[in-house]
């Protein structure tokens, strides 16, 4: 994205299909808007001249120097400290396409690539997937996301590939962004069928036995573990089942209670190449 697509206090774009338009009292909001989107679409948008926006976002000034942020006419949060404000706003907007998105489903999950073949780990948010998907990384992983899984309608994964959100790297920060370049790690450029589904719970104090056997899960119920993280079932569910059920139809989906990433990353490697060769 470029500053020309800033046209009278509005910024009008697309991404998979969802038209966007935010609007803001002052410039700057949106340049700083821009900055924390730049983050989540390494890839940009299509730029929108003209034609109607699809879901209309405004930024506005409050008398206490601090702002709120609307959909059409509703407030949806104020009061938030500047420096997470724009966190926010762009996290709404990456919320409003992952629901909309046309002919895409998008699931919450981490994404990595491993011999030509997706492992998609589905999960909430501090639930350690970001962690999880760095080791990966390391180990040589090529890296899809750590936020949503992007499948296409035949239910193979394309790349998402945000800037990284990782907590406790240091001392002063809760939360950081990284590029995956900056973590030694590559981005994957082609969409690629997917090999597992990792349904894994955290907990701290496992330790993971040496021959790992994590439950097999069957189609139903591995589609109603997916079901829960997957952001567009409300507005397409036909669409969304279908896909769905090419995914659970063609991968290995486990469930497993994990311990720490590092120790766990090269096992579930090991476990996924021993299970589909």
């Amino acid at each position: 994205m470029e500053n020309k697509l800033l046209k009278e206090n509005q910024l009008n774009f697309q991404s998979y299909g969802v038209k966007i338009g935010i609007k803001a009292e002052n410039p700057v909001f949106l340049e700083k808007v821009q900055y924390e989107l730049k983050k989540v679409f390494p890839n940009g948008f299509e730029k929108m001249i003209s034609g109607a926006v699809e879901h209309q976002f405004f930024i506005k000034s409050k008398n206490d120097g601090t702002s709120r942020f609307y959909r059409n006419e509703e407030i949806v949060f104020e009061g938030v400290p500047d420096n997470s404000f724009y966190e926010a706003v762009e996290s709404q907007i990456r919320i409003t396409i992952a629901e909309f998105a046309v002919e895409k489903v998008f699931i919450h999950a981490g994404v990595v690539g491993w011999k030509n073949r997706a492992i998609i780990i589905p999960a909430q948010s501090w639930s350690g997937k970001s962690t999880l998907v760095a080791e990966l990384i390391k180990l040589g992983a090529l890296y899809y996301s750590d936020e949503y899984a992007v499948l296409d309608c035949q239910g193979n994964v394309e790349p998402f590939p945000k800037w990284l959100s990782l907590r406790g790297i240091s001392r002063n920060s809760a939360q950081r962004d990284f590029s995956v370049e900056s973590l030694g790690g590559t981005a994957g450029t082609k969409t690629i069928p997917v090999g597992m589904v990792l349904i894994a719970r955290y907990d701290t104090a496992k330790r993971i036995p040496r021959k790992w056997q994590p439950k097999r899960l069957t189609g139903g119920e591995a589609m109603m573990e997916i079901l829960r993280h997957t952001l567009p079932i409300r507005n397409n569910p036909k669409f969304v089942l279908k896909v769905l059920n090419k995914l659970v139809t063609r991968a290995i989906i486990v469930k497993t209670v994990r311990g720490e990433a590092k120790e766990f990353a090269e096992m579930l490697l090991n476990y996924f190449e021993y299970q589909t060769e």
